[in-house]
């Protein structure tokens, strides 16, 4: 009986603990949202989304747009925060006609951020002006080329097939720089659907890639997850990728939060949790709030798991 109680009691206070620890990830992301701006703002307001308390995000970026409308690149981000609070398609779909429309403006200095959110948002150009997304595709602008190609692959099945390959032959060719493998690894963490093999070859790429490369973090979490058959591989991507949580890029660390958030599992939480107060080896202060907003959202969605 001695026993049985001391079992219950622990349950118990793993559960206050877990309460606890998500009223603190949320209560972060709500000061980061309050507290800081643009694009630090715009990834708290998603990471409260993503983890289902949307309140107030709607109403405060009413307002953003309205002070910022006509401010290049934060106004994608206050658009694509609105796209994705919308509770209506009819809703959703003016802010992202306003995303599409900065992007089929040729002249316009923010069609990066514009291409890199349709991407995200699953929203491809082609079908809405053929020839200027062809021309972007070869544009001498890798980003925005990149960004573009990606967005193409929500135009059909095949062109997401596509596109799949040409990211991945991207990410394993050797000769490609290592700046060049950045957003193909990046778009293939959330494109998913590589087969077995191909998702083995880029593991063994992720893990050979030298540790000084800009592209090993993005590569490592992109094969972390989209490993789900390979047990001895998806450990060493896991050491491999959460030695990061000290790196001195705030890049690194959001994009480890970011796999953590989706293949993490209980044992990570204490790896993200120190990164609620701050990453102290970064100086800027709005560096370190965007931080603890990552790994708020990665705890949330580990105990969503866990529960």
């Amino acid at each position: 009986m001695t026993v049985l109680l001391g079992a219950c009691n622990s349950k118990k206070q793993d559960f206050q603990s877990s309460v606890e620890l998500e009223k603190q990830c949320i209560a972060a992301l709500r000061d980061v949202l309050a507290a800081q701006q643009e694009w630090v703002k715009v990834h708290a307001a998603e990471y409260l989304i993503w983890a289902g308390h949307p309140e107030g995000i709607r109403e405060a970026y009413i307002e953003e747009e309205r002070m910022w409308a006509a401010k290049p690149q934060y106004r994608i981000g206050i658009w694509r925060v609105l796209a994705q609070v919308a509770t209506a398609d009819v809703d959703k779909q003016i802010w992202t006609d306003k995303i599409l429309g900065v992007f089929l403006d040729s002249t316009a200095t923010d069609r990066i951020h514009a291409a890199e959110t349709l991407a995200k948002l699953g929203i491809s150009p082609l079908k809405k002006d053929w020839k200027l997304t062809e021309n972007t595709l070869q544009s001498e602008i890798k980003p925005l080329a990149l960004y573009t190609l990606w967005s193409t692959a929500f135009t059909s099945p095949d062109s997401r097939a596509t596109v799949k390959a040409r990211f991945l032959k991207a990410a394993l060719n050797a000769d490609t720089e290592a700046a060049d493998k950045v957003i193909p690894a990046y778009a293939l963490r959330q494109l998913k659907g590589i087969s077995q093999e191909e998702s083995t070859m880029l593991a063994v790429a992720a893990l050979a890639e030298p540790a000084d490369s800009p592209a090993r973090i993005y590569l490592l979490s992109a094969a972390f997850t989209n490993n789900d058959h390979n047990l001895g591989q998806l450990e060493k991507l896991h050491a491999a990728l959460v030695s990061y949580k000290s790196a001195i890029s705030k890049g690194a660390i959001l994009e480890m939060a970011a796999a953590l958030a989706e293949r993490g599992k209980a044992e990570d939480i204490s790896i993200l949790t120190p990164l609620l107060t701050g990453a102290s080896q970064l100086e800027n202060e709005s560096d370190r709030a965007d931080v603890a907003a990552a790994a708020a959202h990665a705890i949330l969605q580990i105990g969503s798991r866990t529960e």
